[in-house]
């Protein structure tokens, strides 16, 4: 029981919320720890959990991936932030990258979704401010790699941060509050020259918009206005957008609505999240 509860602390749940791929209940597959049990042993807790998706962070681990191996749990991986600006011109890194980490594994381990980068919007250091051109490049390039596998079932991906309030240390990709979620808006400085480009290729590759949302940290920065029932799902609670008049039940779907507004004022207002 107590490996059991120290592999959780590590495993977070999330959930992935799409159409034909159905929704299902997943966790967050991190390493950075000490005393993690062996990925055969975290992949029979999986199971015990019943969850149908693992989403594994860079760089890839062969071990766990082979762990992995015909349990038939939609796994999602990750091109680390680090080399991004070099697949975005190199179409045979891209290639190479796809093989490696990908294709020596498939359909034996059910990769389902390839995630290039991690919150790099989130990032605004002058470095990462290089690399936020780089992104969509980068992802037409890997896009390029699957299909020359054969590989179309694949959906190339990137997770964005939102958190729906201002928070110290924590870059939101949205620029505005999640009150009301009506006003939502991407930032100013990526929303023409990242996202715009981001949606396109979304919306043409039929693939998703991956965010990692956080209604806790929305939930600190409102404390005083907002329920703390409110950010747990607990009920009892409710919020009325004042210019769509939708009502929201709990932090979480208020903050997806937020992004939905948002993707809508840039005329892509179908993709899925």
């Amino acid at each position: 029981m107590k490996l059991f509860t120290h592999f959780l602390f590590f495993l977070l749940v999330s959930v992935t919320s799409a159409a034909a791929f159905s929704a299902k209940i997943g966790v967050n597959y991190g390493t950075l720890g000490n005393n993690l049990p062996k990925p055969m042993k975290s992949v029979e807790l999986i199971k015990t959990l019943k969850a149908k998706q693992v989403k594994l962070y860079s760089p890839v681990d062969p071990e766990i991936l082979k762990a992995l191996n015909e349990t038939n749990i939609q796994v999602s991986i990750m091109v680390p932030n680090e080399i991004l600006s070099d697949i975005s011109v190199n179409q045979t890194m891209a290639n190479e990258w796809v093989r490696n980490n990908l294709v020596a594994y498939y359909p034996h381990t059910l990769i389902r979704y390839l995630l290039v980068g991690n919150e790099l919007l989130s990032r605004t250091d002058d470095a990462n401010k290089k690399v936020w051109h780089d992104l969509v490049p980068a992802m037409r390039k890997i896009q390029f790699a699957l299909k020359s596998f054969g590989l179309l079932e694949v959906k190339v991906g990137t997770p964005m941060l939102m958190v729906g309030m201002p928070v110290p240390m924590l870059m939101d990709v949205l620029e505005s509050s999640s009150f009301p979620p009506s006003n939502g808006t991407f930032r100013s400085d990526i929303a023409v020259p990242v996202i715009k480009p981001l949606l396109q290729f979304l919306n043409k590759t039929k693939s998703f918009f991956f965010v990692d949302c956080y209604p806790y940290f929305a939930w600190s920065q409102s404390y005083k206005t907002v329920s703390l029932d409110y950010a747990l799902f607990k009920g009892g609670v409710e919020y009325t957008d004042p210019v769509s008049g939708l009502t929201y039940t709990n932090m979480l779907d208020q903050l997806l609505d937020t992004l939905h507004f948002a993707m809508k004022k840039l005329e892509f207002p179908d993709i899925r999240i």
